[in-house]
This record gives structure tokens, sequence and C-alpha cells, in this order.
């Protein structure tokens, strides 16, 4: 329901004409095989065929292998900013994101939610966002996507506001624990973690020194563990 998934066959004549092809017989062998009545029986509930249908046995969407993976993002100052100002203050106002690549379609869930505030339209969808380090649950964390702007995504990242854990230049790591659940760790430029993990973040955003990449989740997890114990 997420992604257009496509396949095709390229069938040539010499090939066809060797083989026999006839478009007739395929069709009617496919409609003979009477797909569209399958049953699957209520003794097997495990069946593939009760999990396509949202009235009957729902169960949890599990992530393809290709999705365990961590977003590495090399901070600016515009996704700093907010987090390094005092209460109050001019540099305090406004909403506290993270801008992030516009290649970030299958890093989250299916963006269902339009905008209904201004001109320019806009996609959302709502995902629960950990800070395993501070120990924060946003439940809440909304995503969007900029489509009649600048084309890239938006997370909410409000808890970070006021804090001063996170300057320009630093590194975010965002990983994906489940089908709308991640956990958000932010490690210092400089630090050993900092350097073992910001050759991944390959990628610019820009021309103002942004970078960011992917790394697979049990990676990430061997790196930070490994980068943990060596006294920098």
């Amino acid at each position: 329901m997420s992604q257009n998934i496509e396949g095709s066959v390229f069938l040539d004549p010499p090939t066809t004409k060797a083989i026999s092809f006839r478009w007739r017989e395929t069709l009617d062998a496919v409609f003979k095989q009477r797909w569209h009545f399958y049953r699957p029986t209520l003794a097997d509930r495990g069946a593939q065929a009760w999990k396509l249908l949202y009235d009957e046995m729902g169960g949890d969407i599990t992530m393809d292998e290709s999705e365990d993976v961590t977003l590495l993002l090399v901070l600016g100052h515009a996704d700093t900013v907010r987090i390094q100002a005092a209460p109050g203050t001019t540099e305090a106002k406004g909403t506290q994101y993270f801008w992030l690549s516009k290649d970030c379609y299958d890093f989250f869930p299916p963006l269902t939610i339009p905008n209904e505030r201004g001109t320019k339209r806009t996609y959302s969808c709502i995902i629960k966002l950990e800070y395993p380090d501070l120990g924060i649950t946003d439940n809440d964390c909304r995503v969007t996507f900029e489509a009649e702007n600048n084309l890239d995504f938006r997370l909410g990242t409000g808890p970070l506001r006021h804090r001063k854990c996170a300057s320009e230049g630093d590194l975010a790591a965002i990983s994906r624990t489940g089908h709308d659940t991640y956990q958000l760790r932010l490690f210092r430029k400089g630090t050993t973690a900092f350097n073992v993990l910001s050759p991944f973040a390959a990628t610019f955003i820009g021309h103002q020194g942004k970078r960011y990449g992917t790394i697979a989740n049990d990676e990430f997890a061997a790196l930070v563990q490994l980068s943990a114990g060596v006294t920098t």
C-alpha cells in the first residue's frame, strides 16, 4: 500500500514464434485458474489471504530487511538554532524541525495527511519518535513532505527545543525500529562515535556542508558500542 511495485516481460517476435506463444491461450489459462474464487478456511487463521482484508484478522505491519536502517544526518544551522536558543528570544520562534533529504520516501510510512492551512500542498504522517538518551518519547511526532515548495522532508523534533543538546555540525542518527516507530540519538562533533559514523553520511544536501546517509541498524549499533569503549 505504500509503494508501487511493477513487473514486466519482453516477448520478441522470434521467441514467441519459436515457442508457439498465443495471447488468447495464455489469458484463457489465467482465467481458468479461478484465483478470484479462492476461499481460505477459518481454521487456518494464519493464511495470507486473511491479512489482505482490513475487516478480517489484522496483523502488525512488518518491515522489510531493506527498511531496517538508520538515517545519519549532519545537522545544519536551521536544525539547531532553536535547540541552542534561550526561551523567549527571537531565535527560539518557529517550529523545531530537522530538515531531511528529499530521498526519504521509503524511510517513513505513507504520507496520508494533507495540510489544511496554507496554499502550498504538503503531506504528513504521524510516527512515534523515542529519544533514548534523553528518556523522552514523542507519540505524535509529525513528518511533513513539502510537495509544492522545497520538495524536502521535515521531522518534528520539538522536545529538543532549548535543551542545547545539539549544535551545527553535530550528527543525528534516526533509526527505524518498526513500521511507524523510530529512535533518535545525537552525537557531538569530534567524539569517537561521530568520527566513526560521519563517513556514512556521504551525500550532500545543498552546498553548506549538510550531509546524510544510511546504515543498517545492526551495523549502527555495533559501531556505537565499539566507539563507546574507545578513548578519544
